[in-house]
């Protein structure tokens, strides 16, 4: 076991390996290739599972390319990783007006839950590795960092919070949020999932518990999908049975 553990820690560096700086335009598609091929599989099987001749084949390359890029397979899942966090803070909305301050809660919320839906191998690989391997703990805490200051930016335009209160509570919401998505898309946590399975139910969950954290009263119920409605008239349904 000891062994086994070390072993996942080591990563072997190749000399040959060439910087992404010096690709050319053909270098750096079959870069561009074997990423996207990596995160498909690591979505599709999780790190563990993960090989390099699974990438390759996908990609549809010879096994050997990979380490022209790349280390390995901890290099490339770390790089997939944060080219991940910069597509979801580039799609964030901005803090700009609403019709409602409910809207900016769940329009964030629901994007941040799709992405990680769309994506549980980076998803698993962030939670469940951060405390084995330092790359991923990091990209984690940076991302997660700038995402809180953006709630941040939000609770002082809409709560009228100072900065400094401001910031404390996006990291407690942050940190919930992260606990939440957890809980309902890696461990399938049936307590959870009953008010709904779709990310977007699990969004208004979160909406309704960060607008009742912020402003002290339940969003208006006019704004409010099927979950969040089930939320504040606690009221639930079995996981797997259809309908509202």
């Amino acid at each position: 076991m000891v062994n086994q553990r070390l072993s996942r820690r080591r990563t072997e560096r190749r000399a040959s390996v060439q910087p992404p700086v010096t690709l050319n335009a053909r270098g750096r598609r079959s870069r561009e290739l074997l990423k996207r091929a990596a995160r498909e599989v690591l979505n599709e099987r999780g790190y563990r599972a993960l090989r390099v001749q699974d990438v390759t084949a996908r990609a549809g390359v010879a096994t050997g390319l990979f380490y022209r890029y790349f280390h390995d397979l901890r290099e490339i899942v770390a790089e997939i990783a944060q080219d991940f966090f910069a597509e979801l803070l580039e799609n964030a909305d901005p803090v700009a007006a609403n019709e409602h301050r409910y809207d900016w809660i769940f329009g964030n919320l629901c994007n941040v839950v799709r992405r990680f839906a769309q994506n549980p191998g980076i998803l698993a690989c962030l939670f469940g590795l951060a405390g084995d391997y330092e790359e991923f703990d990091r990209i984690w805490k940076e991302n997660a960092h700038r995402w809180n200051l953006r709630v941040a930016e939000y609770l002082k335009r809409d709560a009228g919070f100072d900065a400094a209160h401001s910031r404390r509570i996006g990291f407690v919401l942050g940190a919930m949020t992260e606990g939440v998505i957890y809980q309902a898309l890696i461990r399938r946590t049936g307590d959870l999932l009953a008010f709904g399975a779709r990310p977007e139910d699990i969004a208004d969950v979160l909406a309704v518990m960060w607008y009742r954290a912020i402003f002290l009263s339940d969003p208006p119920i006019g704004r409010l999908r099927p979950a969040g409605r089930r939320l504040i008239n606690g009221k639930t349904r079995r996981v797997g049975t259809r309908g509202p």
